[in-house]
């Protein structure tokens, strides 16, 4: 008796532990395929929006080549179809990669893609989606680039007119949230640095913080901010 127990035991066991790796072999939800997709892009999960149904795609990274055969897209993932070409900032980015394309949703209507620079967030555009179509491209990147550019040459470069005529858009605060969707609002906090890798010499830095219409594809509010212009001393 206690002979058929222990075997019957043992079977049931045996049981559990195929089913067990049979579900740890299966794809979870998190997983999901999209045989739709050519097989040059990967699918960004990050920028899935909430109903699945769209994303941004990467190219597959080719080890041998720097160069990638075909562009970021926003595409429909089912029936596949490519909405948008991701043709802002400069360059393709893999997944991961300096320069890549990041996403946001509102809903599953608005989505606010820009690139993930090496010190921060830029080139930010605003897609509407209708009809499973690109309705409007919103962008106030370059209205948000002519505060700073206002700033920095009417102030800083002409009392340092040796410096160099570059600054950057900074990210360096995890805590911060660059852009963020609130109604049919795009709450903005931008901030910029000329000497963002802390070199000596003239230091300029400036701020906008910002509210962006949806429905009017206009500034409701912008807050610019011009920082304190110092010398910053060579560190040791």
């Amino acid at each position: 008796m206690r002979a058929l127990i222990f075997f019957a035991t043992l079977f049931l066991a045996s049981i559990v532990i195929v089913r067990a790796q049979e579900e740890s072999a299966s794809p979870t939800a998190e997983e999901k395929s999209y045989p739709e997709v050519p097989k040059e892009y990967e699918v960004g999960k990050e920028t899935l929006s909430p109903d699945g149904r769209f994303a941004l795609l990467y190219p597959v990274r080719n080890e041998e080549s720097d160069e990638a055969s075909v562009p970021n897209v926003l595409v429909r993932l089912k029936p596949y179809a490519v909405l948008q070409e991701i043709d802002i900032g400069n360059g393709v980015g893999w997944i991961g990669s300096r320069g890549a394309p990041a996403a946001k949703w509102n809903g599953n209507n608005f989505v606010a893609v820009w690139r993930k620079m090496k010190w921060g967030d830029e080139y930010l555009v605003i897609y509407e989606i209708e009809n499973d179509k690109v309705k409007r491209v919103e962008k106030p990147w370059p209205e948000i680039v002519k505060y700073f550019d206002h700033d920095f040459h009417g102030r800083f470069l002409k009392k340092y007119p040796k410096e160099s005529d570059t600054y950057t858009f900074v990210s360096d605060d995890p805590h911060e949230k660059n852009f963020e969707f609130k109604d049919h609002k795009l709450l903005l906090k931008i901030f910029a640095d000329n000497k963002p890798n802390l070199a000596a010499g003239p230091h300029w830095t400036a701020e906008l913080h910002a509210v962006w219409d949806l429905d009017t594809a206009k500034f409701d509010k912008v807050d610019f901010q011009p920082g304190k212009i110092e010398v910053r001393k060579q560190l040791e």
